[in-house]
């Protein structure tokens, strides 16, 4: 169930419109399954117990609407489905850029892209959650999951040089640990990876 908790926090602000922030609702047109629509739709509403079971689970004596793509894996136990079988990708294509492998903080960064400035001074300040969002906006994670690529976290971070066929998420949204980037790309076939010195 814990892991249902922490999916439910990510997902609560996963894809929506560009112009949208980390944590607005999701567009309901990102999702490929109706039903997953349809939750994204009804996100705000809440639940009652006629829902219970239908859209609504129980969780520390309060009802909890199921996000989008909520997935009953066994009796009590709430999963998610595969990105790539929840959201709506581009197409497969070939990118090349830079890998940055850091705890809770990877990022690619196609050529010819430089890193997004994150926000510096008092989160309080004026312009600095605009920024913080501009920074998240230009974000995009990599799921390396399914090559034979590993995170290899270190106290300085890692940098690859990587070639490779992927799919990126259709809608921008919230991918990526706590919602902080913007899109995502699922690596399907490395062409080329060379560590950086």
């Amino acid at each position: 169930m814990r892991r249902a908790f922490l999916a439910s926090a990510w997902l609560l602000s996963a894809t929506s419109p560009a112009a949208a922030g980390q944590f607005d609702p999701p567009s309901p047109q990102a999702f490929i399954r109706t039903e997953d629509q349809q939750r994204a739709r009804l996100l705000n509403t809440p639940c009652t117990p006629a829902d219970l079971g239908r859209g609504c689970y129980r969780y520390d004596n309060r009802l909890i609407r199921e996000i989008p793509c909520t997935l009953h894996s066994a009796p009590g136990v709430l999963d998610s489905l595969p990105l790539d079988q929840c959201y709506k990708m581009e197409e497969p294509r070939r990118y090349r850029g830079i890998w940055i492998d850091e705890f809770e903080g990877q990022a690619f960064l196609p050529e010819g892209a430089s890193p997004p400035e994150r926000p510096r001074g008092d989160p309080r300040s004026p312009g600095w959650r605009e920024q913080a969002e501009r920074a998240r906006a230009a974000r995009t994670w990599l799921d390396v999951s399914r090559t034979d690529l590993r995170h290899d976290f270190r106290p300085e971070g890692r940098r690859v040089r990587l070639d490779f066929v992927g799919r990126k998420t259709l809608y921008p949204g919230a991918y990526g640990h706590m919602g902080g980037s913007a899109n995502e790309i699922i690596v399907d076939r490395v062409i080329s990876a060379q560590e950086q010195r």
